[in-house]
């Protein structure tokens, strides 16, 4: 269709200096928790709760130099040319389209040690999009997981954030500079994919956040990310996976203490009603299923 010089311009994102404009309609779905900028508290084992060795090396709190897991304390002022490069999420962590490799001077100079791709299986089966000629080059390391769908993505995530922190648990010096403090690029073919999908899944491990407040952090410094329909209900999965993960440990405490879990203090309905008949069993099971179902499998914090 031809352009009319009349024509009426309907903008499709909103700029002010700069400034990336919230856009929380497009997950109006999600309670948002606003995050302030500014937040510079650091990562501590407190808001770490998952079972250790899981998504982190045993000791990585006490190690990592929690300076690298501070928040950024501003939106990034963006022009549409950033899209092709990366962007710094956290001090170790950053997200960028493949072409970003391209500049080896921006990755020596940054001191990225970690270059790390997601990309879907049928690119790694034909020898594309890989980060290993880069990486060779400036003497770090590359890795990459190979995916077929948003299915077996979600089955990835945990692994993928696993090797992101025993990468930044390491020690050994890497790169032209031999630097001992570790940096990984996060990519994929736009930076918007399913690269973005493990970041935004990073964060709301490793700062037991939510979706949307995860999304801000990241849209904040790369404005261009939009997620469809498709990976936020992956990132909602993933997020109900994370709460019965929680609940896990936090009765295995209770247990590791001496305190009575949850499931131990409440009896089954059953046991409360064994000596009705047959019945009497029958009915109360429909029932205890009924009222099961009007419950989420989840609570939300």
């Amino acid at each position: 269709m031809s352009q009319q010089d009349n024509a009426p311009h309907t903008p499709t994102f909103r700029y002010d200096l700069g400034l990336r404009q919230s856009q929380l309609s497009t997950y109006g779905s999600m309670p948002f928790e606003g995050l302030q900028f500014g937040q510079t508290e650091g990562l501590t084992p407190n808001r770490h709760q998952f079972q250790e060795g899981e998504f982190a090396p045993p000791g990585f709190f006490d190690k990592v130099d929690p300076a690298m897991f501070q928040l950024p304390t501003q939106n990034l002022q963006w022009s549409y040319e950033k899209r092709r490069m990366a962007q710094q999420i956290l001090p170790c962590l950053y997200l960028g389209p493949w072409g970003c490799l391209s500049d080896r001077g921006w990755l020596n100079r940054e001191g990225i040690t970690l270059l790390l791709c997601v990309r879907d299986r049928r690119l790694a089966m034909a020898s594309l999009m890989s980060g290993q000629k880069a990486a060779a080059d400036l003497h770090i390391e590359a890795d990459s997981f190979d995916t077929a769908d948003n299915q077996e993505l979600i089955t990835v995530l945990p692994r993928a954030i696993r090797r992101i922190n025993d990468h930044l648990f390491s020690s050994a010096p890497l790169g032209l500079a031999n630097a001992t403090n570790k940096k990984v690029v996060v990519f994929c073919e736009t930076g918007n994919g399913p690269s973005a999908l493990l970041v935004v899944a990073y964060l709301m491990v490793m700062f037991d956040i939510n979706i949307p407040q995860a999304l801000q952090i990241v849209q904040s410094q790369r404005f261009c990310l939009d997620l469809d329909d498709a990976a936020t209900q992956l990132l909602t999965s993933f997020e109900a996976i994370l709460n019965a993960k929680r609940d896990v440990e936090k009765a295995n405490q209770s247990v590791a203490n001496g305190l009575p879990s949850s499931s131990s203090t409440t009896p089954s309905r059953k046991r409360e009603m064994s000596d009705t008949d047959g019945a009497g069993d029958m009915d109360m099971d429909d029932m205890d299923v009924a009222q099961r179902r009007a419950f989420a499998p989840f609570k939300d914090r």
